[in-house]
């Protein structure tokens, strides 16, 4: 009995040690968890810190100072960032971000969190890449108002240059409830630094609004929305474009409230742009003009499903543009017989678009090839797949000016089917070529050159070829070329 009572005092003096270092254990973690700010405010910490943002976006980082505590604030003092493309510096940035959050934020810094009041001072940023022209914004101030329920305002204004060309913004967002009024104005922005800022990880669209806006904008963005529910009216004035947007945003989806004009006038756009054109542009004095209805327009947001875009009714002028003689139009070109070139004129005739359940659906567009050659499309393309199933047509006027076949009724078309992708469109040229012999040799059989119209009409001629939009717009303003005149139509395919 004795013994057993010995036994569990040794017992309970040899746990007596083990609970001592247990507790001296968490105290020293308490410690060093309450001085980890100070830890990571020194260089050695600050160095540590700067290791993990180099490592994740590969660039060179500099930073003065770090001032930080456990639950805010939080201070960065000049810090400088420094990427192949992208220059950056900052006079200072403090927010009452929590420690845990602002070192979340460094690590995964795609999902940086502003439920805090930041203020950033004096920010400059240098966008320079290759064979672009370099964009600055500079002297850019933003601050943010939050509580502990989230934010209740942004503010953020700055300058711009491009090209020596200034500019300004200014940025005003303010949230009430469920309340969210915003006014966005900007003067002379260029337009390659948004592209870089929004697409800087889509390089397929690095280039698409400087390309298709030119190289500076002006702003004007007004919004009211409530519980996520309202209108946003945009105005943009660019180096190439013009428009004015109402819209209405509504669950993950975009309305008009309005019917939308937006007129382009295309610079050379880069050969990237789009596959198998190394050169397109709109002529001098020729802009695209655009017409959405508001009717039966829908543009789904997130997720963005092609089958859920909806365009009642949208009408494309693209006037005189030129473009690469690559591709297909190099085919139609070719089969014309016209002069070896590397860009060719186009004069359009305006085109009515719809789109519903994925399906782009096109009347007839007619068009002239270096004022010689008067051809016309129309058809659908499945967008899910971006499959075609197009036609083009060879006018009457076209086989009596290129083919010399006479007689033709006026409103005469062959129709050849364009299958294939809209990346790698693909022509039939060999059917057109069997249609345009036997039509040539029809014409010079013994005695049927007078009645030809009257036997193509009955034998010959294609069916559902929509009507054309007359008068054509080169009209009694184009001198055609002189008929053809061989002995045979198969001199034309040598």
């Amino acid at each position: 009995m004795n013994n057993k009572k010995q036994k569990q005092k040794n017992v309970k003096k040899s746990k007596r040690p083990i609970y001592i270092i247990f507790i001296s254990i968490l105290i020293a973690l308490v410690i060093f968890i309450f001085f980890l700010p100070a830890f990571f405010s020194t260089k050695a910490g600050t160095n540590y810190l700067i290791s993990k943002i180099e490592k994740k976006s590969n660039a060179k980082v500099e930073i003065e100072s770090f001032h930080l505590t456990w639950f805010g604030p939080q201070r960065i003092k000049d810090l400088s960032y420094k990427d192949p493309n992208i220059d950056m510096n900052v006079d200072s940035i403090t927010s009452n971000m929590s420690l845990l959050s602002f070192y979340k934020s460094i690590k995964t810094y795609k999902k940086l969190k502003l439920f805090a009041n930041t203020e950033v001072d004096n920010l400059n940023v240098v966008i320079h890449y290759p064979n672009k022209p370099q964009a600055n914004f500079n002297n850019v101030n933003a601050s943010i108002k939050a509580d502990l329920k989230g934010i209740n305002s942004i503010e953020i204004e700055g300058k711009t240059t491009e090209n020596k060309i200034s500019g300004n913004f200014t940025a005003f967002i303010e949230f009430e409830g469920k309340k969210i009024q915003s006014t966005i104005n900007g003067k002379n922005i260029p337009t390659i630094g948004i592209d870089q800022l929004l697409f800087s990880k889509s390089p397929k669209y690095q280039n698409l609004l400087s390309e298709i806006l030119g190289s500076s904008l002006d702003l004007h963005v007004e919004s009211t929305l409530d519980s996520l529910k309202g209108p946003i009216d945009i105005d943009i004035k660019s180096t190439n474009a013009n428009a004015s947007l109402n819209l209405f945003y509504e669950k993950d989806k975009i309305t008009l409230t309005k019917s939308a004009t937006i007129v382009l006038s295309l610079s050379p756009i880069n050969p990237k742009f789009a596959n198998n054109i190394t050169y397109l542009a709109s002529q001098k004095n020729s802009p695209i003009i655009i017409r959405i209805s508001k009717d039966g327009f829908l543009y789904p947001i997130s997720p963005f499903k092609t089958q859920n875009l909806k365009i009642g009714h949208m009408s494309v002028d693209l006037n005189k543009m030129l473009i690469s003689n690559t591709g297909a139009i190099r085919t139609m070109t070719t089969l014309a017989k016209l002069r070896a070139s590397n860009v060719v004129s186009m004069w359009f005739t305006n085109v009515n678009i719809q789109i519903e359940n994925g399906m782009l659906f096109s009347d007839r567009m007619d068009f002239l090839i270096d004022e010689a050659v008067h051809l016309c499309t129309w058809g659908k393309i499945d967008l899910n797949n971006r499959a075609l199933k197009m036609n083009l047509g060879i006018t009457a006027d076209t086989l009596y000016s290129v083919f010399g076949i006479q007689n033709l009724p006026d409103d005469y078309v062959i129709k050849i089917p364009i299958k294939g992708t809209i990346d790698n469109p693909k022509i039939d040229a060999s059917k057109a070529t069997a249609k345009i012999i036997a039509l040539s040799t029809l014409q010079q059989s013994s005695g049927i050159g007078s009645i030809i119209g009257g036997i193509i009409t009955k034998f010959q001629k294609d069916q559902d070829i929509p009507p054309a939009k007359r008068p054509f717009p080169w009209e009694g303003k184009v001198r055609r070329r002189a008929p053809a005149r061989v002995d045979t139509i198969l001199d034309f395919f040598k």
